[in-house]
């Protein structure tokens, strides 16, 4: 069953040339596979990062047991830690970056092109986006914090 928009709906082609649509074309395309890696790239380093936290607790373990040793190992969690946050913002503004080409992109589709990429909303998208971020680097200060306490636990649980 359509309504009165759809049966009305006109379809108007992109007002470029056809070279021009095949490099907008191309363009697009680069455009999306750049915002899938740099999420790919995102979620890596979450996981990469918590994995070397669950290394630094291996060391405090196996290597070293006093508190100068856990206090070289809590300074590497924190630059660790602020590292990979700044990276994950990073790629959250590369992903902007590559969000704005395609929009500006997109303005020279047709109007088909453009309904069709409208259909979800732009701040749904954002605040989605956003909320991920913030989920990952909470994810990597509990991670820090975790590893922090397990530190201690290694050097206070050896001293007694």
């Amino acid at each position: 069953m359509t309504d009165k928009n759809e049966s009305s709906f006109e379809l108007v082609p992109t007002a470029v040339d056809e070279q021009t649509h095949a490099e907008l074309c191309l363009l697009y395309k680069e455009s999306t596979d750049t915002v899938r890696f740099a999420k790919h790239l995102q979620w890596w380093t979450l996981g990469s990062t918590l994995l070397a936290y669950g290394g630094i607790l291996l060391l405090g373990e196996y290597v070293g047991s006093d508190m100068t040793y856990a206090n070289q190992l809590t300074g590497a969690v924190i630059l660790i830690t602020m590292g990979v946050i700044f990276t994950l913002i990073v790629y959250q503004f590369w992903q902007h970056n590559e969000l704005r080409k395609i929009g500006e992109i997109s303005r020279h589709m047709s109007n088909l092109f453009l309904r069709i990429r409208q259909m979800k909303s732009r701040r749904e998208a954002t605040i989605q986006r956003y909320l991920l971020l913030i989920f990952m680097i909470s994810t990597v200060v509990m991670g820090a914090v975790l590893t922090y306490l397990g530190l201690q636990q290694v050097v206070y649980g050896r001293e007694n």
